[in-house]
């Protein structure tokens, strides 16, 4: 733990409480590293003055402070979310035609980060238009080949986000809460901008 690169310590204290030749204290140890993170953690120490007048340590307490668990996914909440990926779609698509390339990826990069849970573990993602041995796109890399293809791992991909789409429907069969997840399953119809109409059905798993 002390080898994690800190650079800076400060402590808040929340109470102290002297008793003899005994000191105890809580609060928080807010610490600093060489790359500016910052870790928060939950600190009580107790120090007892020895005979020769120094201050040890004889208890010693650290946990991360607790957080609460996240309020329930709302119906609402699913149906905003799929609603925004249908316009991340149109956007992407749009930027495509509009901008190129490259705006196009840097979009979907951030509609990736921002909308999917790669960055926690991997997303059970099996895109429409995907078959054989890379069917299921697991990880970022993958799922950003199927939207904007570009990727030479998979050369299958021709760039779903980037086919003209310029508007989304969704109709949801149903959709399940539990907890902080919303899971919905429908039909998404899309259109481009020929006017041609995609009908695709859809299920997703929203975590909060």
């Amino acid at each position: 733990f002390a080898l994690k690169g800190w650079r800076d310590a400060k402590i808040e204290n929340a109470a102290i409480f002297l008793h003899g030749d005994t000191a105890t204290t809580t609060g928080n140890v807010i610490l600093t590293d060489k790359d500016g993170n910052v870790t928060k953690v939950d600190k009580t120490w107790t120090f007892l003055k020895d005979a020769d007048g120094t201050m040890r340590i004889m208890a010693h307490h650290s946990s991360l402070p607790y957080a609460p668990a996240p309020s329930p996914v709302t119906k609402e909440e699913a149906l905003a979310a799929q609603i925004g990926w249908g316009q991340a779609l149109v956007n992407i698509a749009t930027i495509y035609d509009d901008k190129g390339y490259d705006a196009a990826k840097a979009e979907a990069e951030a509609v990736l980060d921002g909308a999917y849970g790669y960055g926690i573990g991997p997303v059970l993602f099996k895109p429409t238009l995907t078959t054989g041995e890379q069917t299921f796109r697991t990880t970022r890399e993958g799922a950003l080949s199927y939207f904007v293809g570009g990727n030479p791992t998979y050369p299958n991909d021709g760039g779903f986000a980037l086919k003209g789409w310029r508007k989304c429907e969704i109709k949801n069969a149903a959709v399940f809460l539990n907890g902080n997840t919303g899971t919905t399953v429908g039909n998404v119809i899309i259109t481009d901008k020929n006017g041609n109409v995609t009908t695709v059905d859809k299920t997703w798993t929203f975590l909060k």
